[in-house]
């Protein structure tokens, strides 16, 4: 009877050892893990991940009073802007915001202008001062035309794009 005893014991003891095998904790789930980068790597890498999903973090510089559906994050180098919509679990971005560094994982998108596009934003512009002088206001609007235009030329492409964040959700990281 204690073989017996011994026998069952042994059999249970060796079956729990070669049970299912449970999961580490360093397994890679099924979807991989998104790597949050700043405004700046995000915009040097924009071209390859639009429609993607991305994480970017970088500081808040203004929220839109009226709706609160948008936020423009810079990073370290404060001419790069990258503005995020309101979307999926975000329905809306505080004013209290500005100043923060905040994560944001959503959808990068792109809207292209075309070279006729840009044209008619040139034409309007100079039709606008046409009628009310205001020469000293469409000043910037001509650069950024014409910034847009050299950048078209410098990148040989048909069109200028502007990037943007679909935003699913974020976290304050400061």
């Amino acid at each position: 009877m204690k073989h017996l005893l011994i026998a069952t014991i042994a059999v249970f003891g060796l079956m729990a050892c070669n049970g299912p095998a449970k999961k580490s904790s360093n397994t890679q789930s099924a979807e991989p893990q998104i790597q949050s980068v700043s405004v700046d790597n995000l915009l040097a890498e924009a071209e390859q991940l639009v429609d993607k999903t991305v994480k970017v973090q970088g500081h808040v510089t203004h929220t839109c009073k009226h709706s609160g559906k948008r936020c423009f994050l810079v990073g370290d180098n404060e001419q790069f802007t990258v503005r995020v919509e309101a979307a999926g679990k975000i329905t809306g971005f505080n004013r209290e915001l500005v100043g923060s560094t905040i994560e944001v994982e959503g959808i990068l998108k792109e809207r292209r202008l075309s070279k006729e596009y840009i044209d008619q934003m040139e034409h309007d512009v100079n039709e606008k001062v046409k009628e009310d002088g205001s020469a000293e206001s469409c000043a910037t609007e001509i650069n950024n035309i014409n910034d847009m235009r050299s950048w078209m030329k410098a990148n040989n492409k048909d069109h200028y794009s502007i990037y943007f964040v679909e935003g699913l959700s974020y976290e304050v990281v400061e």
